[in-house]
């Protein structure tokens, strides 16, 4: 705001209330300032939080990604071995069905009685 003085001299009053107003103006300023810099170091220290955040996170699943692999190839190799003795006992059971049927037909032409009716 301008007064327009007839005179040089201002009265003390307007003197004192333009300093004032002056000195309001630098201090609202400087509030304002202080404000904008509390904001951005509270942004940043958010921002920097939550990076901490989701590379811990990150860290975690990736954690718990390997235990799963590990836990699945345990399993699979578990399932194979029980495939594998399954198969054996497969062999064993065929094989032993196999003697058992040729032992049955060369027993049908010996002696007058069948030996695997007696």
């Amino acid at each position: 705001m301008y007064y327009h003085w007839i005179g040089k001299e201002m009265p003390d009053w307007t003197v004192t209330e333009i300093h004032e107003r002056g000195r309001r103006a630098w201090v609202s300023l400087d509030l304002e300032e202080r404000r904008a810099k509390a904001e951005a170091e509270e942004k940043a220290a958010e921002k920097k939080e939550w990076e901490e955040y989701c590379v811990e996170q990150r860290a975690f699943l990736d954690e718990m990604i390997s235990k799963n692999q590990e836990e699945k190839l345990r399993l699979e190799e578990v399932y194979r071995k029980r495939e594998e003795a399954r198969e054996a006992e497969r062999k064993r059971k065929r094989e032993r069905a196999r003697v058992a049927k040729a032992t049955e037909e060369a027993g049908d032409e010996k002696g007058k009685y069948l030996r695997w009716t007696q």
